[in-house]
């Protein structure tokens, strides 16, 4: 089965305004998923829209479905971090078979766009979340 990593690039200097190349973009979570066949970039990005942005009821009631348990856990983890919605402006990175695309979020649907270089941010690291608990407990 294809390998698809799916990162997510919170936009910091627009929110709810089109990606434009300068913009600074912060790694906020990837994910990898295994998928039955190959799949267009934009459909994984679809994908993360939608678990990022689903209500977690809904998508718990799918978790007896394939890959709905791991659907479940990582919209968990993603509102358990407290990071905002997906919304126009950020950036999903799709890579499979060694090829990277990138896909701004538009008012509707996915653009294309070269590799932007205000990059920061990283994957998911347990350290990452060791930090977040530890400021959970001072707030």
């Amino acid at each position: 089965m294809p390998l698809h990593i799916v990162a997510v690039y919170h936009n910091a200097d627009s929110r709810f305004l089109p990606y434009e190349p300068d913009h600074a973009l912060t790694q906020v979570i990837s994910h990898c998923r295994h998928l039955p066949t190959r799949v267009a970039p934009e459909q994984s990005a679809d994908w993360a829209f939608a678990v990022f942005n689903a209500d977690l009821g809904h998508l718990e009631a799918g978790r007896a479905t394939p890959d709905g348990e791991a659907t479940f856990l990582l919209a968990c983890t993603y509102r358990l971090l407290r990071l905002r919605s997906l919304s126009t402006g950020d950036v999903i990175a799709v890579t499979a078979d060694g090829h990277t695309t990138w896909l701004a979020c538009e008012f509707t649907g996915w653009r294309r766009i070269d590799t932007p270089t205000n990059l920061t941010g990283q994957p998911l690291t347990a350290e990452t979340v060791y930090q977040h608990l530890r400021r959970g407990r001072h707030a």
